[in-house]
């Protein structure tokens, strides 16, 4: 008796309990065709305010960034402004309260203010940490809008449904936190398989939680009592709403598109200046170009530019010098590209910096290499025409030569051909004030662009560096050959050294060496190695070994060929 009337309480307390929730949520879940439809809308808005927030993440300058950010969160707080007050003719019993328009325009101030604050944030974070706190002043920003709209319909606020409120707010929450994470982990799978791209079913995932989130929301407050209205305002104001989003969407789209068009016309415009881009960049290159942006405070010190060094050898004389050449393996982003990472820092404006970096490895390198008896080894080191242009760049690069004890002329510059060409006059100056250090400047990259012959006759530069296109099937296209021939002809009489880069195979060394050219870098020799490997291999070469070489050309003097000598006091 005692155990059945135990079990008869029992079930009156969970009636009683269940019948308190039914209470507590007045407003009952939408019908099932009004539900799909809802879901599906919201789903949608989930991919447009998700693609807004890829493009702001992508955009590399802070001015793209900015502008996108700004661009994205007006949009999406105008679409979710739209999606809440859509959700609002779902229900049966909102159908004869009237929207006011004070409570709505209000609701979507504080939206668009609310993506406006946190979009950067989530866009652009690079830790789960910095994210959550993103995330939830986002959720805050949008329940407190959608309380705003509520005014229109709700009798008080005094009585309150705490659960209701508690499940809104995780929901919200969660929704937030959950897209920002899988968009970070969308960026990230363009690096490494541990993370996984985006899908529709992530947004399919949030569209169902918005629309739980839209009914709880709807009961976190006493409705107010069914007042008389007019049905068809309330269609038009659908309709309105539904045209405003569509509009809104496709015109942010296609801006979407236009601006990825002007960003990658500006990065291949930059990337001129240090680099000649061998192909279109594929997306997963604009990936890596955020992804860089964003880690870009930590990668900028001297601990992560490794530099490696590939010979540059004379194969009429003693003389080899080495390029160096950037190495980057971040342990979170991977092996990253070089010349990603100094586009990077030329849209970012941090280009200077690196390139300082760049030189003060480089030069610490050669300061060991001068202590194990490498008197007559340069350094080369690609810099950008900014960092020459800067006024006290030649004094900077003075004082730390000074520092370490480097004998005049022990280090070259390199600049590509577009860089000196666009800047003109202004080269000359700087190239002139390096001479008095004894640092040389070559014109790297040359024939791979718009080479111009006057400028080789005005600038006060030491060489030039052939690119590896004119290697390319060298010893079997004699147009090739004979073009090589004619511009070393023209480099001797203007006094210029030639080096020939991308050298790979013993017929195209035979080729060069045929032109007259005897400065030769490419793998046939070696590929780049670290600093503490060169002396070993510097004291293992031996130019005699090589066994195509033909009788030595007459050559002029040239400041390259000569051997480091001391610093003038």
């Amino acid at each position: 008796m005692m155990a059945a009337s135990n079990e008869g309480e029992h079930r009156v307390e969970v009636v009683s309990i269940w019948q308190g929730a039914t209470q507590a949520f007045g407003v009952g879940f939408p019908p099932l065709m009004h539900s799909l439809l809802y879901w599906g809308f919201a789903s949608l808005v989930v991919h447009v305010c998700q693609r807004l927030v890829e493009h702001t993440a992508f955009s590399v300058d802070p001015s793209s960034r900015r502008i996108s950010a700004s661009h994205a969160a007006l949009c999406t707080g105008c679409i979710v402004w739209a999606l809440d007050v859509v959700g609002l003719f779902m229900y049966s019993e909102l159908s004869h309260h009237a929207l006011e328009l004070g409570p709505a325009l209000g609701c979507l101030l504080v939206m668009v203010f609310s993506s406006r604050l946190t979009i950067p944030a989530l866009s652009t974070s690079t830790s789960i940490r910095s994210l959550i706190p993103a995330g939830l002043v986002l959720a805050l920003g949008m329940l407190s809008g959608h309380f705003l709209l509520a005014r229109s319909y709700v009798a008080h606020f005094s009585e309150v449904n705490g659960l209701a409120i508690a499940l809104a707010f995780a929901t919200a929450f969660g929704v937030a936190c959950y897209t920002a994470i899988r968009h970070r982990a969308a960026k990230m799978s363009a690096l490494t398989p541990r993370y996984t791209p985006q899908n529709w079913m992530d947004k399919l995932i949030c569209g169902g939680a918005i629309l739980v989130l839209h009914w709880l929301l709807l009961n976190c407050f006493p409705l107010q009592k069914p007042a008389a209205g007019d049905p068809a305002n309330g269609l038009t104001l659908l309709a309105v709403l539904l045209v405003f989003t569509l509009a809104l969407t496709v015109e942010q789209l296609r801006n979407i598109r236009s601006d990825q068009v002007r960003q990658h016309l500006q990065r291949l415009g930059l990337s001129l200046m240090r680099v000649i881009p061998a192909q279109q960049k594929p997306p997963a290159h604009d990936i890596q170009l955020s992804l860089i942006a964003d880690h870009l405070p930590r990668l900028l010190n001297r601990n992560s530019l490794t530099l490696h060094f590939q010979p540059i050898v004379n194969l009429y004389g003693p003389q080899v010098h080495y390029e160096a050449l950037l190495r980057l393996n971040d342990p979170l982003l991977g092996p990253l590209s070089p010349d990603a990472f100094f586009l990077v820092c030329e849209l970012q404006g941090k280009t200077s910096q690196v390139d300082r970096l760049v030189l003060a490895n480089a030069l610490d390198a050669a300061q060991g290499w001068l202590a194990q008896g490498m008197r007559s080894s340069k350094v080369c080191v690609n810099v950008a025409p900014v960092t020459l242009l800067e006024p006290d760049f030649a004094q900077w690069l003075g004082a730390k030569l000074r520092r370490r004890g480097l004998p005049w002329g022990m280090l070259q510059l390199e600049l590509t051909e577009h860089a000196i060409i666009a800047c003109g006059t202004h080269m000359v100056q700087a190239i002139n004030d390096l001479r008095t250090l004894g640092v040389g400047v070559f014109m790297d990259d040359f024939g791979a662009g718009y080479s111009s012959l006057g400028v080789l006759a005005d600038l006060p530069i030491s060489g030039i560096k052939c690119d590896r296109l004119f290697v390319r099937q060298l010893p079997q296209d004699p147009r090739r050959q004979s073009l090589l021939r004619h511009v070393v002809r023209l480099a001797r009489d203007l006094h210029l050294e030639v080096v020939v880069e991308g050298v790979e195979t013993e017929q195209e060394l035979q080729s060069v060496l045929e032109s007259g050219i005897g400065n030769v870098q490419g793998y046939f020799f070696s590929k780049a190695m670290p600093p503490e490997a060169v002396p070993q291999w510097h004291q293992a070469y031996r130019p005699a070994q090589i066994t195509v070489l033909p009788p030595r050309p007459a050559v002029a003097a040239s400041p390259f060929l000569a051997s480091p000598a001391p610093m003038p006091s």
